[in-house]
């Protein structure tokens, strides 16, 4: 996985999973958009862009407590805050390279 700091002030542990979501986004200049994906095993996707909002990107219809739960852990992964790994099978990825050859290196098989 790779990190990217941005230039959004950084934020505690603590601090990530104890303030209210919304509240959350506005300190780190984020913002929540609607994923097009349906597959089950997508929870979501994060765009950092230098001199853009972070974009989270999450499919609809999920219960609350987990669209909370991976905001918080994109938004972790998005500034560089280091949190123990996730369980299980799951992975976050953040990329910061739009281009074809970085998208090729990021393809799953």
């Amino acid at each position: 996985m790779t990190s990217v700091e941005t230039a959004s002030p950084r934020v505690t542990a603590e601090e990530l999973f104890t303030t209210p979501l919304t509240e959350l986004l506005t300190q780190l200049n984020a913002e929540i958009g609607d994923a097009s994906i349906t597959d089950p095993n997508f929870y979501g996707g994060v765009i950092v862009r230098t001199g853009h909002p972070i974009l989270l990107l999450m499919p609809t219809g999920r219960p609350d407590f987990e669209r909370d739960a991976t905001a918080r852990k994109l938004l972790a992964d998005a500034i560089g805050l280091d949190l123990p790994p996730l369980p299980g099978s799951l992975e976050t990825l953040v990329l910061t390279d739009f281009t074809d050859k970085a998208n090729r290196a990021a393809a799953r098989p």
